[in-house]
């Protein structure tokens, strides 16, 4: 993917600009709060920076937030590779406490905008990242997707599932919002 360094032409924002097969524009931020935009080939450069510059306090509070948020370091596949194995390794320490429905299998993956996930078969995928975090934070992500096995959905049935095992998990929950989850370098 290459991009483009730019400018746009009223507020000087600086943005890097990629044109691909998409339909809609979108404008997000890199790990260190660069503006990237990924542009449909029919835009023009005017209405990409017009799109951006309407979303410029979008774009500034988020610079802000990154800029407070505990920064976690990308691994390289080597790293990942080693930290699936502890991460699995505590994953199946955790389950054998452990007193509910169990997972069909547990697979853990560079994941950049989620700590885990549980699919519909019983699969729980975890992010290589959770051995960033507090150890309660881990839990609570494991306790989270764990609970999914019973409620695949977010209702207060699944939060009350969750608060069974994790009493605190809004804290816990919140304590995770500030945290960002690496993205693949370019």
């Amino acid at each position: 993917m290459t991009f483009q360094s730019r400018i746009t032409s009223k507020l000087n924002i600086p943005y890097a600009l990629t044109y691909g097969r998409r339909k809609r524009l979108k404008i997000t931020l890199d790990d260190n709060g660069r503006v990237l935009a990924y542009a449909p080939k029919r835009l023009t450069i005017r209405e990409i920076e017009s799109f951006i510059e309407q979303h410029e306090d979008w774009i500034r509070k988020a610079q802000v937030k990154m800029a407070s948020s505990p920064s976690i370091p990308y691994c390289d596949e080597t790293e990942q590779r080693r930290r699936a194995k502890e991460i699995k390794m505590w994953a199946s320490a955790f389950l054998a406490g452990y007193d509910g429905k169990k997972p069909t299998r547990i697979s853990v993956r560079n994941m950049s905008s989620r700590w885990g996930s549980c699919s519909t078969s019983g699969n729980i995928s975890l992010s290589v990242y959770l051995l960033d975090v507090e150890e309660e934070l881990r839990e609570y992500v494991f306790i989270h997707e764990l609970s999914h096995l019973y409620q695949m959905n977010h209702s207060p049935l699944l939060w009350n599932k969750v608060a069974e095992k994790c009493p605190n998990y809004k804290e816990c929950r919140k304590r995770l919002r500030n945290y960002r989850l690496p993205k693949k370098p370019f």
